[in-house]
């Protein structure tokens, strides 16, 4: 097996995914794919009922200036606790220190099964995670790893609660 890809939320499920992610990889040799995917920054900001007040156009451009810098500096924060994230899980399950290759990714942007199928293209194993919601309330989020297990390219193994030793 050449690689395994795993996602990772910073839950405590996703931390069991990764464990067994890791000890599977260090098992086959394997390189490890650890991803984070985050959706869209939303769109709400401290400037825009400013323009409907603005009394001139030279007013209007520093708003417009003021609220780029805003968007920006909001999708860098964004960006790097979504990077944090990430290190902190792989530093907690020890894979920061593995005698494999490890690989970090943070997705801007995207819907996470997609972006976790996407990924799992060229893999040989994809990992994820499962909250346990189910019942009615997983029919009205949604569930990552029942969109990833019906349409991965490759195997999947879904890491339920409690399935792991500690």
């Amino acid at each position: 097996m050449g690689r395994i890809v795993v996602g990772v939320d910073g839950s405590k499920e996703s931390h069991e995914a990764l464990r067994w992610a890791l000890d599977e990889a260090t098992l086959r040799g394997a390189e490890l794919h650890v991803v984070h995917v985050y959706g869209p920054v939303g769109e709400e900001s401290p400037y825009a009922a400013s323009y409907a007040y603005a009394p001139d156009r030279g007013t209007a451009g520093r708003l417009t200036e003021d609220e780029a810098r805003w968007r920006e500096e909001r999708q860098r924060t964004v960006h790097e606790r979504a990077q944090r994230i990430v290190n902190d899980v792989v530093k907690a399950v020890g894979a920061d220190h593995a005698d494999l290759a490890v690989h970090q990714e943070v997705i801007a942007g995207a819907r996470s099964a997609q972006a976790l199928i996407d990924r799992a293209r060229h893999a040989d194993l994809l990992v994820v995670g499962s909250r346990g919601r189910g019942g009615f309330k997983g029919l009205l989020l949604g569930s990552v790893s029942q969109q990833v297990v019906q349409h991965a390219p490759c195997p999947v193994v879904v890491i339920r609660p409690g399935t792991t030793a500690d």
